[in-house]
C-alpha cells in the first residue's frame, strides 16, 4: 500500500491523468446503458427503414445542400422543440434521427424521449456515415 502512496506523491500528474481517463471510461459505459435510445449503424437503419421507420433529418438548413436521405422529414435541431407537433403522428412508430455527424441527433433523440416517443434511434456517424457507406442520397 505504501508503494501506491509513494507513486501518487512522486507522480501526481500521471495519477491525475490516470484518474481522469478511468473516470471518462466509466462515464461512457454508464451512459451507454442508461440512454433510452439506441445508436444504430447505417446498415441497421436501412433494415428499420424497410420496416417503415420514419427518418428525421435534424441538420440545419445550410447543411442540406449536400443532399439528404430519401423520404426524410426535416426539422432542424435548433427548431425541433418548437416543432415537435409536426411529428406527433409518428409517436408509435420507429423514428431514426440523423444530423451531419451523429452528435446533434443524440440531443434530438433525448428530446423525443422526453416527449413520450418510445422507439427512437440515432444514426451513428450521421449523414456523413450514410454517405461513407455509399448508401443513396437524394438532392432536391
Amino acid at each position: 500500500m505504501q508503494q501506491y502512496i509513494n507513486f501518487i506523491l512522486d507522480k501526481p500528474i500521471l495519477f491525475i491523468l490516470f484518474f481522469l481517463i478511468l473516470s471518462l471510461i466509466i462515464f461512457l459505459e454508464v451512459k451507454k446503458y442508461t440512454q433510452k435510445f439506441k445508436e444504430i449503424s447505417p446498415q441497421e437503419a436501412v433494415i428499420l427503414l424497410n420496416n417503415n421507420a420514419v427518418l428525421l433529418d435534424v441538420r440545419e438548413d445550410n447543411e442540406l445542400s449536400n443532399g439528404t436521405i430519401k423520404d426524410s422529414k426535416h426539422i432542424s435541431c435548433s427548431a425541433l422543440s418548437k416543432n415537435i407537433d409536426k411529428i406527433e403522428q409518428h409517436k408509435g412508430e420507429s423514428i431514426i434521427i440523423f444530423c451531419k455527424r451523429g452528435i446533434r441527433s443524440s440531443f434530438a433523440a433525448n428530446l423525443l424521449i422526453k416527449n413520450d416517443f418510445s422507439d427512437v434511434y440515432s444514426l451513428k456517424g450521421g449523414f456523413d456515415a450514410w454517405v461513407e457507406d455509399n448508401l443513396p442520397i437524394f438532392r432536391k
